[in-house]
């Protein structure tokens, strides 16, 4: 940087330059050259911060102001996709999530947020909007979680103030471009997506509606299933194993098919699948009990068991 002589006192005897709101100096050295005087600071200066130059160890106070030199970040994170994927889902949805191409930034998501009746209404406080927002452990990942107080029925949220969601209706997620990325930099486009909600899901998942196909042996073609309605894309990745065996997991279109690719051949024999019981369908129903259930008449059975398992033959 570089000050014509009437900038600097006369009587200045050195030369300290000071981040804004601190009396922390930089390191650097300064030379008279061609009647300017020169700071030459031994490491770069950070952008997006205001600098002030003192003379003689003079006050900043009364220095010369650097100004900013603000950083242009380029805007290059999207939002990747929204699941559950299906155009059509129920109507009780419990969760949706939104994938991200960055790590995003936490806090103050809420006001980005939007959904979106057919006729263009906002809907009112749709999700339940957490201080402690549920992102996974990259922060590519955000969880919105409908109100379970306007899902279940008979609860006063439900009553009061009717579902999110109601059965037939067009619906739009909006996520706003100033939604910010871990770099500070707003999302590259807005974000929208149209669903139309279905008929509320209230059953139980049952695994022998499931189909599995087994691979033959000596092959690494995938172990697949389908399932009997969409689940849960996110608890798709973790809650499948099979012990003994090392493999990558995918999702089919709709999550209505889990794929397992393994990373060797597999051998002969008869195998296990261990599924966790933490397992859920859009609406929140696990395996052998509905997420929302009158109680009254059809008392919910109590699983204490963890875990499920299903077997399959590689022939």
């Amino acid at each position: 940087m570089t000050f014509r002589p009437d900038q600097a006192s006369a009587e200045a005897s050195g030369f300290v330059v000071h981040t804004e709101g601190s009396t922390v100096p930089l390191f650097g050295t300064y030379s008279v050259e061609n009647g300017q005087l020169n700071f030459r600071p031994r490491f770069p200066l950070s952008p997006d911060v205001t600098y002030i130059a003192a003379f003689g160890g003079g006050d900043p106070a009364v220095g010369l102001v650097l100004p900013a030199n603000k950083r242009v970040i380029a805007s290059t994170t999207r939002v990747l996709a929204m699941y559950p994927s299906a155009t059509v889902i129920p109507s009780n949805q419990l969760k949706l999530y939104l994938v991200f191409s960055a790590p995003m930034q936490s806090g103050d998501v809420w006001p980005k947020i939007h959904l979106i009746d057919q006729d263009g209404k906002p809907s009112v406080l749709p999700f339940v909007e957490l201080d402690q927002e549920l992102w996974n452990r990259d922060h590519t990942r955000l969880t919105l979680l409908f109100d379970p107080g306007r899902i279940k029925r008979g609860v006063k949220p439900n009553v009061d103030m009717g579902p999110v969601l109601e059965e037939g209706k067009r619906y739009t997620l909006i996520i706003d471009r100033e939604f910010k990325d871990g770099n500070g930099a707003p999302l590259a486009e807005t974000f929208r997506h149209e669903f139309t909600a279905g008929p509320a899901e209230r059953r139980g998942i049952d695994p022998t509606n499931w189909k599995i196909t087994a691979p033959a042996a000596a092959t690494v073609n995938p172990l697949v299933i389908d399932f009997d309605r969409p689940l849960d894309y996110a608890l798709l990745q973790d809650v499948f194993h099979i012990p003994g065996v090392e493999g990558v997991v995918s999702t089919g279109p709709g999550e209505t098919q889990w794929r397992f690719q393994p990373t060797q051949r597999w051998k002969v024999g008869e195998y296990s699948l261990i599924v966790d019981m933490a397992l859920e369908d859009l609406a929140g129903n696990r395996i052998g009990r509905p997420f929302d259930v009158d109680t009254l008449v059809s008392p919910a059975e109590r699983i204490t068991q963890a875990t499920t398992s299903l077997t399959f033959r590689v022939k």
